[in-house]
């Protein structure tokens, strides 16, 4: 897969997404249209963008804009091509053609399930020329999208929920019926650090356990996660661990911040580390899998120089931390913040 980054979509993207609107309007096989923008079934997808309910996420690499998808909430008098009902976005997704065929499009299209996710939408839809272009219409099945209707002209529109899947049945059958890979099943859970494409698998995590704290609302931190996520794990001040779920998407993860220590008697230095944020799928609690991202994140901090950590735990959670070498400071421990930030 390429490397690269997801960053959430900002207004000096507009530009790149009317570009890649073009690409996701063109079905290959047929003439590039002069002016595709100038159809209003086309344009209204980007018409007026950053409109409340705008989502969207550019993958980058190398300083460069390679792809994009987003989704949008359309009314029934100005309904997308795979309108479902006013209450359900649309996907829309463009890759530069140079960069097809490397998992990047997959990567766009989970990322922004993950965002609308993190946004409280329960599914998204997207409509496909399945005749014209059935890698797209392959690539959408495999990551969970099913038929919803076709029209006269064979376009498909098709609903994908924006959860993972849930954890298989109890006779080990995968939520579609499959039968369960047994030798990952044997594995599982098995944790691995996160990547920079991971950013709305974190953010749609996070946003369940500060759901869990009652401290849920409009994710407005989001934007700014993804790209602290992405500088921080760039310039090692962030590590973050997922366990993947059936679907290959993350349904468990930890996430620290790393800092230097500052040198003291009995102590030359070395790294602090601060877990804020340990989160796992509903559906999938209770079967280890924060346990391993939380393995795997300690083992990761201790082999990398940090030399003390900490974290807040709720009641319920404080004995699994405990297993880890967490225990409450004997001297009392006290905090500030910015008054403007209280």
């Amino acid at each position: 897969m390429i490397a690269g980054v997801l960053l959430a979509a900002a207004a000096f993207d507009l530009a790149f997404l009317r570009e890649m609107l073009v690409e996701a309007a063109h079905q290959p096989g047929s003439p590039r249209p002069v002016d595709p923008l100038a159809d209003d079934e086309v344009a209204r997808y980007l018409d007026g963008w950053g409109r409340p309910g705008d989502l969207g996420l550019v993958a980058w690499s190398g300083g460069e804009r390679l792809g994009a998808a987003w989704t949008r909430i359309y009314p029934l008098e100005r309904a997308g091509y795979g309108f479902v009902d006013e209450a359900t976005p649309e996907l829309t997704v463009g890759v530069r053609a140079e960069h097809r065929g490397a998992g990047l499009g997959r990567a766009l299209v989970v990322g922004a399930l993950d965002l609308a996710a993190t946004h409280g939408h329960p599914q998204v839809s997207l409509s496909v020329a399945d005749a014209t272009n059935p890698t797209a219409a392959h690539l959408y099945r495999r990551v969970g999208f099913v038929e919803h209707g076709r029209d006269e002209g064979g376009s498909l529109t098709m609903t994908a929920t924006t959860a993972p899947l849930p954890p298989p049945t109890s006779d080990g059958r995968s939520p579609t019926g499959a039968p369960s890979d047994s030798a990952s099943a044997a594995s599982w859970p098995t944790a691995r650090l996160a990547t920079p494409a991971d950013g709305p698998a974190l953010a749609r995590l996070r946003e369940h356990m500060l759901a869990s704290l009652d401290q849920d609302g409009q994710p407005a931190w989001v934007p700014s996660f993804l790209r602290s996520w992405t500088d921080g794990l760039a310039s090692e001040t962030f590590v973050a661990t997922v366990v993947d779920g059936c679907d290959r998407r993350p349904v468990a993860s930890a996430l620290a911040a790393v800092a230097p220590v500052v040198p003291g008697p009995g102590r030359e230095g070395g790294l602090r580390a601060h877990v804020g944020s340990v989160a796992t799928e509903p559906e999938w609690r209770g079967r280890g899998a924060a346990r391993a991202a939380m393995a795997l994140l300690v083992d990761h901090l201790d082999r990398t120089g940090v030399v003390v950590s900490s974290l807040t735990a709720t009641p319920q959670g404080e004995p699994l931390y405990r297993q880890f070498g967490f225990a409450r400071p004997e001297l009392p421990t006290l905090r500030r913040s910015r008054p403007d930030t209280t």
